[in-house]
């Protein structure tokens, strides 16, 4: 499609025609986010009709999710690794104006300060004091559990510009941190928790989820200020689910970096619903519905707020 065309088909965004208005929008919505520089050009053109505006809105909406999928579907095609990233994208779904740089450089940042401290004499725990005094002494950052829930808060991307998150926001943060420097910690989808363990390099190495605690170290708790805890820490806090059964090991195991994605789109758009934003807690289920439909029953493992 020549520029020219995409002009003209802008120009028709305010027809009073609905048929005319649909056939526009899927000519433009065809061509995906190659588009998109000239939508916002027109969005800022100063045009003053509210039809048309609103219209553009939608598009814009349109474009960047599809943006979005086409992004989330390379990340899953990739093996679905880097955390961040793909906090970025939940991000952006919830947030079209996100500005993405700066997150990046805040968490680069971040990160930069842990790595100053860190050498390769230090041992697991030496390197989650830093980690934690980083994140908890330096930063301040809090864990917070607030009723309804606060979807920035559970957003990783929230958290670091806020410095309030929920067990999985603030979790997931840390880990994400923790992964791009090379220490080997994963992350526990426990019921209503959310975790982390570190493991033996070459159990990490292996790249697969395991059963039962085979591999770890400890335990770490970042809505605790990073709390280092042991297996009957864990089960004692099991043991107060009510209906969950231990014998299958599950809960113990390190997840997926998916799984975990898969557990921070639930729990943002629960806390949307909460806030009372149902179209976009619709909206990211909608555009991650590749990832969440990946494992089978992940709604009823993870087990972190009722099923949206």
């Amino acid at each position: 499609m020549s520029i020219s065309e995409i002009h003209a088909l802008l120009a028709l965004m305010d027809d009073p025609d609905e048929t005319v208005y649909d056939h526009v929008r899927d000519r433009l919505l065809s061509k995906g986010k190659d588009v998109l520089p000239f939508v916002n050009d027109a969005a800022l053109s100063g045009r003053e009709c509210a039809l048309f505006q609103s219209r553009l809105t939608k598009l814009q909406e349109g474009l960047q999710q599809s943006d979005i999928r086409e992004e989330l579907e390379a990340w899953m095609e990739c093996g679905g690794q880097d955390i961040w990233a793909a906090a970025q994208l939940v991000q952006r779904v919830v947030d079209s104006a996100w500005q993405v740089a700066e997150s990046n450089y805040a968490f680069e940042s971040l990160k930069k300060e842990v790595w100053l401290e860190l050498n390769e004499e230090l041992t697991a725990l030496e390197q989650v004091r830093i980690l934690n005094h980083i994140f908890f002494s330096v930063h301040e950052f809090e864990g917070v559990r607030r009723i309804p829930h606060v979807p920035s808060e559970a957003l990783p991307t929230g958290v670091l510009e806020g410095k309030k998150g929920n067990p999985v926001g603030l979790g997931i943060l840390y880990l994400s941190v923790a992964q791009t420097l090379g220490i080997p910690v994963r992350g526990i989808n426990l019921p209503n928790h959310f975790i982390l363990a570190y493991c033996d390099d070459a159990f990490v190495g292996e790249g697969t989820a395991q059963k039962g605690q085979a591999g770890i170290l400890f335990y770490i708790n970042p809505y605790s200020r990073g709390t280092v805890i042991g297996p009957d820490d864990v089960s004692e806090f099991l043991s107060h689910i009510e209906g969950e059964s231990r014998e299958t090991g599950w809960q113990w195991r390190p997840a997926l970096s998916m799984e975990i994605v898969q557990r921070l789109v639930r729990n943002v758009a629960y806390a949307l619903r909460e806030a009372g934003d149902e179209d976009k807690a619709e909206r990211i289920l909608d555009v991650f519905q590749p990832l969440l439909s990946s494992f089978e029953n992940a709604e009823e493992r993870s087990g972190d707020y009722p099923n949206v």
